[in-house]
């Protein structure tokens, strides 16, 4: 599906794409879209991706936003539709925490889930008032689909991103395809903070598996990064 894809400023937008999986999958991208760069607060993460872009010879742009709020959702949307014809998002913003759930403030749970879900529906709403064909990957999680202890609100959260990929995937297959990819640990700054030894796959091999879900996934599908 990518070879027809491939038109001057189609656009693509990756959420949370200033460092680990989002900037990996960002440059992957920006070899065929003008990649928008979403990032919260980190602008020179953000900047350094955009350069590694261009470095390879694409385009990019910064647009900051905290995608847990629908206004900037749109604004990161109704910003990048101005360079070209919407046609891949990636909600890869998310959140990790680990500690037990008897433990957790009702503030951090709520927390989790405004990012990890109510991001990926933010911006999916944002930008299918935009998109008249192509596709949208959801970044959900191992664990959403075998969930562990000591992070029950994670594994929730997650688990909500790949019901909600295959709810939407129904309604909207007839002209976008809504897929979702579950990584395993993966060598992020978010993991190393609880899971400093553990081993992980680096970033580059979960942008292969998005880049192979916007490829050929079917709609609805969840695809386990192994």
């Amino acid at each position: 599906m990518l070879s027809h894809l491939f038109v001057f400023m189609n656009v693509a937008i990756v959420t949370g794409a200033s460092r680990g999986i989002g900037r990996a999958t960002a440059v992957r991208l920006g070899e065929h879209f003008f990649v928008v760069v979403n990032y919260l607060r980190n602008e020179y993460a953000a900047m350094q991706t955009v350069a590694e872009i261009e470095n390879r010879g694409g385009k990019a742009m910064i647009v900051q936003g905290d995608v847990s709020k629908y206004e900037d959702a749109k604004k990161v949307v109704e910003e990048a539709v101005e360079h070209g014809s919407l046609k891949i998002l990636v909600n890869n913003a998310g959140i990790y925490q680990v500690k037990d759930f008897s433990a957790m403030m009702p503030s951090e749970w709520e927390r989790i889930f405004q990012v990890n879900v109510y991001g990926t529906m933010n911006m999916t709403h944002a930008a299918i008032e935009h998109m008249e064909d192509g596709v949208i990957v959801n970044v959900a999680s191992i664990i959403g689909l075998h969930p562990m202890s000591g992070a029950a609100a994670y594994c929730a959260s997650k688990a909500a991103v790949v019901a909600f990929t295959k709810a939407v995937a129904g309604e909207l297959f007839s002209r976008i395809r809504v897929v979702c990819v579950a990584p395993g640990p993966t060598r992020t700054d978010m993991l190393k903070e609880y899971h400093n030894t553990m081993f992980a796959d680096p970033p580059e091999k979960v942008a292969d598996y998005i880049m192979h879900a916007i490829d050929s996934a079917a709609p609805g599908e969840c695809v386990e990064v192994r």
